[in-house]
């Protein structure tokens, strides 16, 4: 090896320092932390907690409660994660063919719900559903149907959060999709039109199948995002009505820092860790198979 390529070897190395630090510090440090006070009784006002084994893995495999919230979790992510991926590629498809002048402009609009407060975010939600003068039944009226009480209601509840689940990430989707149109070869479209294909043809036999690495990151993105949904729960529901929209995370919160039970909340997060790990496993050996790298 060249002093040259060592010294460039060295370079990329302490470039890389800072995110590996970030990710050690915030990340690494903090699983091995929980996975070990998973094992301990503690609610936090005793200096030294007990040592009780796998006691909050079996009380939580015994808690109904939790697997009711996991049900949720995955429901909520089944609602979200197929609609967001279907609707925002839709949107880049038709931003990608006919407006390409003023690609910037709407990449700015649609990303904007993604940089924005989520605190906020769920506020201005809430009133978009308040059954009395908000938005959401302003325009249920208009269209001659009942008013909901959307977040009032068990029935409505978790599909209200899902509404703006997906309108939030359909943005963060359509940039990303956007990418990956704009890194088709225009050489390939060009050769395809030139034998005679269509516009649908061209979508389904070339732009879809070279954007499968783009759908294969947004399919495991969202399903990690969405599993680990939170702080809109926390600002407009609260876990309710009834439950109704209590996910893993919110049953998480509410052990650790209501109940003050963090070996058993440390529990709840090594579980929800392992179910993330393998619905990514399952996703790469089924999906990612199908994906086509150029």
């Amino acid at each position: 090896m060249t002093v040259r390529k060592r010294s460039e070897n060295t370079a990329g190395y302490v470039l890389l320092l800072p995110s590996l630090l970030i990710l050690l510090v915030f990340v690494i440090i903090p699983i091995f932390y929980s996975a070990g006070l998973s094992l301990l009784s503690w609610d936090m006002m005793r200096p030294m907690p007990e040592f009780i084994g796998l006691n909050n893995y079996v009380s939580l495999f015994q808690n109904k409660s939790f697997y009711n919230s996991l049900f949720r979790t995955l429901l909520y992510t089944i609602m979200t994660v197929p609609i967001s991926m279907i609707l925002s590629l839709g949107f880049a498809l038709l931003l990608d063919k006919g407006l390409r002048l003023a690609l910037s402009v709407y990449r700015s609009l649609f990303f904007a719900p993604i940089v924005t407060s989520t605190v906020a975010i769920s506020v201005v939600w809430m009133f978009i559903y308040h059954p009395d003068y908000g938005m959401a039944n302003a325009v249920m009226k208009w269209l001659g149907l009942e008013p909901l009480r959307w977040l009032n209601d068990t029935k409505t509840a978790l599909i209200s959060l899902a509404i703006m689940a997906i309108w939030k990430h359909i943005g963060f989707c359509v940039v990303i999709y956007l990418a990956g149109l704009q890194g088709i070869p225009t050489d390939v479209e060009e050769a395809a039109k030139m034998d005679g294909a269509g516009p649908l043809r061209i979508m389904l036999s070339i732009k879809l199948p070279l954007l499968t690495p783009t759908i294969f990151f947004l399919l495991i993105y969202l399903t990690i995002e969405q599993l680990q949904t939170f702080t809109q729960i926390d600002v407009m529901t609260k876990g309710g009505p009834a439950g109704s929209t209590e996910l893993v995370v919110m049953h998480l919160w509410n052990y650790a820092f209501e109940r003050f039970q963090m070996g058993y909340a440390s529990a709840i997060a090594m579980v929800l860790l392992g179910i993330i790990l393998l619905l990514t496993w399952v996703q790469m050996r089924l999906v990612g198979r199908k994906v086509h790298y150029q």
